[in-house]
């Protein structure tokens, strides 16, 4: 049977975050034997996948809940008619999962620590600005700063993780 054939047809949190640790370990193995391009590409969407984690499970469901597109675009949404937010590029837009992710815990009264809600947008932001989904159709090699940066903005949201 095809790889394809055998996914589920939806995610979960736990799927996210066993995704995002896999995916961060082939990042760095990538970015030690000089593909730094193909190191933040897939630093970026451990970084995605842990932000959709931390979202969803703030809304309350489980490690095992279903999470399906129209979740995610319901995220979205949420963000826009209820919290306020401009969202106008797609959902792989990692800065507005940082925003929505702060925004929601202070609708909902559970705020971050201030010094924690700094943090994590400075970390989301060093990693956007290297990373877009569209790097896969580039060639370029980024300079190793730029890797350094995305890859260790990466690892602190592993870290931070269950903070978030």
């Amino acid at each position: 049977m095809p790889l394809i054939d055998r996914l589920p047809p939806h995610h979960t949190i736990r799927e996210f975050r066993a995704a995002a640790i896999v995916r961060y370990w082939e990042a760095t193995r990538l970015v030690a034997a000089g593909d730094r391009l193909a190191g933040i590409y897939l630093s970026g969407y451990t970084a995605e996948m842990l932000l959709k984690a931390a979202y969803f499970r703030l809304t309350g469901k489980g490690p095992n809940d279903a999470i399906a597109m129209t979740d995610i675009n319901n995220a979205k949404k949420y963000a826009i008619t209820t919290l306020g937010l401009s969202w106008p590029g797609n959902l792989h837009d990692l800065t507005k999962w940082g925003e929505l992710l702060i925004e929601d815990r202070r609708f909902r009264r559970v705020p971050y620590p201030s010094a924690l809600a700094r943090s994590l947008h400075a970390r989301v932001q060093r990693i956007y600005v290297n990373w877009r989904e569209q790097l896969r159709y580039r060639a370029n090699k980024p300079y190793q700063g730029k890797v350094d940066n995305t890859v260790q903005s990466v690892f602190w949201l592993l870290g931070q993780y269950r903070y978030l």
